[in-house]
């Protein structure tokens, strides 16, 4: 019986190129043949096209959770940085792919990289009116509750709420003018998102106490800046 051969698109040209021609089943074999050589793999992934994406970027942007998996398990950083600081999280929000965020999630991404123009994979989502994204994003800001923990009602309704007062500040720092705030009151909005994203990140099950008081931190030293200002008598 003779071997069937390879394809000749699958064995001259490079994977990008095959990646944008649209041909998953030759994508699916070149992946397929080195699934066993993590090394060959990962070198393969990390290949750019001519717009300075990787290959597994390119696949996250055509939602391909098969491929990237294989990815994952070869040893790609799920929190590794592209051109411009974009993670694999912002481009499966900028492209509205809810699959690959929640695969992203559950291999501990990072839910707040900040890319190069200040933000996060949720802003683009939002920004960009992707709703699926946006709503797994929220989803995956909420704590991941055990069956013991679920009599906790207000658990994730109070994670939640503190995930989306930390985007509403990180939008208007990114919206504002630069005359809206000091250089000194930018930095501390900056650090208390910062520091409220970390203790997110870090405390994925915290009791609904703790969560109270760092989101009520958070908010003491954010909100006076939301507040209309007061006009100033005689003028």
């Amino acid at each position: 019986m003779v071997a069937e051969r390879p394809s000749v698109v699958e064995t001259t040209l490079p994977l990008s190129t095959v990646i944008h021609a649209g041909l998953e089943q030759d994508v699916r074999n070149r992946i397929g043949a080195l699934e066993f050589n993590s090394d060959e793999l990962l070198k393969e992934m990390q290949q750019t096209d001519d717009y300075q994406k990787t290959n597994l970027e390119m696949l996250v942007i055509l939602n391909s959770v098969e491929q990237l998996d294989k990815a994952i398990k070869a040893g790609f950083s799920v929190n590794s940085r592209g051109k411009g600081g974009y993670t694999l999280l912002h481009y499966a929000n900028l492209w509205n792919r809810p699959d690959v965020i929640r695969y992203l999630y559950r291999n501990h991404a990072e839910l707040f990289p900040i890319n190069k123009p200040n933000e996060t994979p949720h802003t683009l989502s939002v920004k960009y009116e992707n709703r699926e994204a946006n709503e797994m994003m929220l989803w995956a800001g909420m704590c991941v509750l055990t069956p013991k923990k679920r009599s906790s009602f207000y658990l994730p309704e109070c994670r939640q709420d503190f995930y989306a007062l930390l985007e509403q500040t990180r939008a208007a720092l990114n919206g504002a003018d630069k005359s809206e705030y000091t250089k000194e009151e930018r930095k501390l909005l900056e650090n208390a998102c910062t520091e409220g994203e970390m203790w997110l990140e870090r405390n994925r099950e915290s009791p609904l106490s703790a969560l109270r008081t760092i989101k009520e931190h958070i908010e003491l030293i954010v909100e006076p800046f939301f507040r209309p200002k007061t006009p100033i008598r005689g003028s």
